[in-house]
Parts: C-alpha cells; sequence; structure tokens
C-alpha cells in the first residue's frame, strides 16, 4: 500500500507540476495577446502617420518646385536689369562726354 500512495503522490504532484506549467502559460498566452492588440494598434498609426507624411512630402515638394521657378525667374530679371543699368550708364558716360 505504501508503494501505491507513494506513486499516487509522485502523479498529483507532477499533474500540480503541470497544473502549474498551464497556468503560466495561460498568463503568458494572455499577455502576447495584448501586446500583439497593442502592436496592431501601433501599426494602424504608423500606416496613418506615412500617408500623412507621403501627403506632406508632396506638397512639400510641389511648394520647392515653385520656390525654384519663383528664383529662376527672379534672376532672369536681375538679369535684365543689370544690363539697362549698364546701358543707362553707357549713355550717361556718352552724354558726359559729348557735352560741350
Amino acid at each position: 500500500m505504501d508503494e501505491t500512495k507513494e506513486i499516487l503522490l509522485a502523479i498529483k504532484h507532477s499533474v500540480e507540476m503541470m497544473d502549474a506549467k498551464i497556468t503560466r502559460m495561460e498568463r503568458d498566452v494572455a499577455e502576447l495577446k495584448t501586446d500583439v492588440a497593442e502592436l496592431k494598434t501601433d501599426v494602424a498609426e504608423l500606416k496613418s502617420g506615412v500617408a500623412e507624411l507621403k501627403t506632406t512630402t508632396a506638397s512639400l515638394k510641389s511648394d520647392s518646385d515653385e520656390l525654384k521657378n519663383g528664383q529662376l525667374r527672379q534672376m532672369r530679371l536681375l538679369e535684365t536689369l543689370c544690363l539697362r543699368s549698364l546701358e543707362q550708364e553707357n549713355i550717361v558716360r556718352d552724354l558726359q562726354l559729348n557735352k560741350p
């Protein structure tokens, strides 16, 4: 009988150990579910942020292109004004030289 009792105690101990492992695994699975839910939320937020970033980037590129075009126009205008200024200086110089 003692041997049967020892076997039963060993089986009981083994079952208790397995029960403790199962309890830990259930907690781990619950924690993993929570983590996965948070990750899904984070991924959704990132996707939204990426879409917003793409829109902002496109807008910035458009604004940059407009600025570049404006700068080119201003450079051409400055070149034209410089040429006119040089022409006027030459005219003034010629008038001063031909002054009686």
